[in-house]
């Protein structure tokens, strides 16, 4: 059995994937580890550079078609072996101190299901990754700022929403040096005990793109497992935002009913 497996799911990622799986290789090279890639049916040309990487440390499923978020990594977490779980987005950049800091701090930690670190882009700015569980309150403020941001007449309007809207995020914990418990850590980075997750079970597949994430941190909650952020550490996400990019497109209205199933779900208005 490796120590991690590690699942990443690419869809039209020609961008990400050198630089992604170049880093993983290299910081996890003193680590017993499998590194399982779902390609989400990409139409560029992701498949032929994920077939570059000819090594035994790499599984490949590669899909017709876009099946979605939880689907695409319940196929990777089903051929997974390892002690522990590190689910990861293909825009990322890893480092050997991030990935070493998580592991150590979730052995020792028994009551900890699922750790994640603080999540940069490469300009140095701090994504909110930990965050408390979705509202209609926050989401409803979310859409409101990406609005107003838009137009240069609206942005005394858009700060005064996103000061209403500071309390779904851990902001001051986050300029910590010290280990803190959150409700959930979005799904660009998560590590997970292997028994935690047998006891939680996989990602709902009835959330196409979406809370999915959120999701199982509450059934992972409702098992009594804890949820830990580490500001101490930090990798590179190059954030992309598919809803706010395009507020009106096909993602959003899968997003939004995605997040009609979660609240119905959690009953958690």
């Amino acid at each position: 059995m490796p120590e991690l497996s590690i699942i990443i799911i690419t869809w039209n990622a020609e961008q990400y994937v050198k630089n992604c799986l170049d880093s993983v290789l290299e910081s996890t090279r003193e680590i017993s580890r499998e590194i399982i890639i779902v390609d989400n049916g990409s139409t560029d040309s992701t498949p032929k550079l994920l077939r570059e990487y000819k090594s035994e440390d790499f599984i490949f499923i590669f899909q017709d078609k876009n099946s979605g978020v939880a689907k695409a990594r319940n196929i990777g977490l089903k051929m997974a072996q390892g002690k522990y779980l590190w689910i990861l987005d293909i825009d990322t950049i890893t480092n050997e101190r991030a990935i070493s800091g998580m592991l150590q701090f979730i052995e020792q930690e028994d009551s900890c299901g699922i750790v994640a670190c603080k999540l940069k882009n490469s300009s140095g700015k701090v994504q909110n990754s930990c965050r408390k569980f979705p509202s209609l309150k926050y989401k409803i403020n979310n859409i409101l700022e990406s609005v107003l941001g838009r137009f240069t007449f609206t942005q005394s309007l858009k700060q005064k929403i996103e000061r209403k809207n500071d309390d779904q995020f851990y902001k001051e914990a986050i300029n910590s040096s010290t280990p803190f418990l959150v409700e959930y850590v979005i799904g660009a980075c998560q590590l997970i005990r292997r028994k935690a997750f047998e006891e939680v079970g996989l990602l709902d597949e009835k959330i196409f793109y979406g809370p999915e994430d959120a999701d199982f941190c509450i059934r992972m909650r409702k098992k009594k497992w804890n949820i830990y952020y580490m500001p101490q550490f930090s990798i590179i996400h190059e954030y992309q935002q598919m809803t706010v990019k395009k507020l009106f497109s096909k993602m959003s209205v899968i997003h939004i009913k995605a997040l009609f199933y979660f609240f119905r779900k959690h009953k958690h208005f």
